[in-house]
Order: C-alpha cells, then sequence, then structure tokens
C-alpha cells in the first residue's frame, strides 16, 4: 500500500523521519487515526499514528494512560513521545512483534483458547487497577446523555430490528446503572490482542481509552469475542473474576451486551450495507445469548468456573 499525498507531505516536514529507513502505512481497523510502521536507522521498530488536531487531548490522555500501564506485566507498546505537528497530534510507540489473535484461534484446543482468555482476564483486571488521575472521574460525567442520545439515534434509524421493544426497555431502564469507575482500554476484545511467539498475549489499540465503569469493558466482547471462541470469553471472566463473577456483573453485562447491539447497528451505518448487516447479525446472536434481554441470567454460552 501506497502513502497519499497529503500524508507523504506531512510526513516529510516531521522532524523524526530524518532518522528512518522505511515508513509503511498501517490498513484496516475503524479507528479514526493515520497509523504507520516506522523503522528507524539505529534499528527501531516503531508505530507512528496521527490524528487530526483537535484530538489532542484525547491522544495526550491515551499516550499518558500507556505510560502508565507499563508496570502491568503483560506485553504492549512502550510510549516513545507524543505531541504536536502541522495541525496533527502525533503518538510514537514501539512496534509489538505478534500474530493477530483472530488468526491463530482458528483450530486451535477449546484448552488452550481458554488459557488465552484467561490471560487476557487478567490483563483487563490490570489495567482497571490503575488509579485514576485526578479529575479523570469528570470525564465520565456525560456518558449517561450521550447514551440515551444512542438510543434515540437508533429509535430513528431505519435499521432499527423487528421486535426490539424488550431490547430497548432493558437499556432505557439500566442506563444509569452504578458506575464502578476506572480507566478503561475502551475495545477490547479477540481483534486487539496479539499471540506473541513466546505464547503471551499482547493488548494493543488504546486508542479508546477513557473513563466509566469497569465492567464496560467486556461489551465489545460479546460483539467480537463471542462469535469466534466462546472458550476464549469464559477464560476472560473467570480470570477477571478469580472465579464466577457476582449476579451484579450479569446485569451490567447484559446491559453492556444490549447497548452495545443497538449502537453497533448505528455506527455501522455509516460503513455501508455489508457492516450494517453484520452488525444486526450481531445483535440478534446478543438478543438470543441473553434470552432477550428479560432475564439477567448469564448468557447461554457461559460454563460455569470449576
Amino acid at each position: 500500500m501506497t502513502i497519499g499525498a497529503n500524508e507523504r507531505a506531512w510526513l516529510r516536514t516531521f522532524p523524526e523521519t530524518a532518522h528512518w529507513r522505511k515508513v509503511l502505512p498501517v490498513r484496516g481497523g475503524y479507528g479514526s487515526d493515520r497509523k504507520y510502521e516506522v523503522w528507524t536507522r539505529s534499528g527501531e521498530h516503531l508505530l507512528l499514528r496521527v490524528a487530526d488536531e483537535r484530538e489532542t487531548r484525547r491522544k495526550y490522555a491515551e499516550f499518558a494512560f500507556i505510560q502508565r500501564c507499563q508496570a502491568l506485566g503483560f506485553p504492549m507498546p512502550r510510549p516513545v513521545d507524543c505531541g504536536l505537528h502541522a495541525g496533527k497530534v502525533y503518538e510514537l510507540l514501539t512496534w509489538v512483534e505478534g500474530e493477530p489473535l483472530t488468526q491463530e484461534l482458528i483450530g486451535m484446543p477449546e484448552s488452550e483458547q481458554y488459557r488465552l482468555g484467561q490471560e487476557a482476564g487478567r490483563a483487563l483486571a490490570a489495567i482497571h487497577s490503575v488509579l485514576l488521575e485526578p479529575g479523570e472521574r469528570r470525564e465520565a460525567d456525560g456518558e449517561v446523555e450521550a447514551r440515551k442520545r444512542m438510543v434515540f439515534r437508533y429509535l430513528a434509524s431505519r435499521h432499527r430490528m423487528a421486535g426490539d421493544d424488550a431490547t430497548v426497555m432493558f437499556v432505557a431502564k439500566h442506563v444509569a446503572y452504578p458506575k464502578r469507575l476506572a480507566g478503561l482500554h475502551g475495545d477490547f476484545h479477540i481483534g486487539n490482542l496479539l499471540l506473541t511467539a513466546g505464547g503471551k498475549l499482547a493488548v494493543m489499540d488504546f486508542d479508546r481509552r477513557q473513563v466509566g465503569d469497569r465492567w464496560q469493558d467486556f461489551q465489545r466482547a460479546q460483539t467480537f469475542s463471542v462469535p469466534r471462541s466462546t472458550a476464549f470469553v469464559n477464560g476472560q471472566i473467570h480470570a477477571y473474576f478469580m472465579g464466577d463473577p457476582p449476579q451484579e456483573f450479569w446485569e451490567a453485562f447484559a446491559y453492556e451486551a444490549a447497548y452495545g447491539a443497538i449502537r453497533q447497528i448505528v455506527w455501522a451505518e455509516s460503513l455501508g450495507a455489508n457492516a450494517t448487516q453484520q452488525m444486526q447479525m450481531s445483535y440478534a446472536r446478543a438478543a438470543r445469548d441473553f434470552r432477550g434481554f428479560t432475564p439477567c441470567e448469564p448468557p447461554r454460552w457461559y460454563v460455569p468456573a470449576r
């Protein structure tokens, strides 16, 4: 893949490029950041993320959170530099070597999928153990209103699901559920994990980092991880809670799955018919797994810890 003319012009004026040997664009994913794989003349392998200058506060907060997660004991990018240049905010991180977990899980024994899920659960619990900085709690203040607006957007959507009244009512009832505030990865699922050569899980893509209810970080598990490996997600839950979760988790998880199901439909509309259809299928699966979001019980795929 080639780098576009505007990107090339920006990179040409970026001071660090004098020390670089090779730069390649990184495509894929749904984030708004431009990403580049970088090899320096001194042998470093880096990831450059570039966003519009209006994202400065978000990118600085993301970079600071990555710094605070460095001592948590699992592979992840290391922070190198973050700053402003020519109308853009940039973030330089070390490149993490590994293979996409989505590919590596194919054909893997369920026992190994479960073990890797346990690694993921421990990593997520460690992320949530990072203490919030003064003032960070205020970031969550507008979350309830933002979610209400998303529900209204779904209700006005031409892609509403048939028979969705119970789901919408369930979300409306639980939208202000108690918050166990923590710094969140924000997009924690199989698609943002790598398997290193040493068999360890590496956690990637902190660009949706936010402050919110810690159990919100399980939302993407239902959407993106469950269809690929329920053994992995069972392991993730068991390790996170060091056994079976408390009952209040299932209520929160069901709410996150329901809200995530309708949010993803609205989100996918801008990506085209195929993406929207995929998210409608994801909605149908979540509604089936959580029995129509009527009782707050574990989803059908959950297996109690032994």
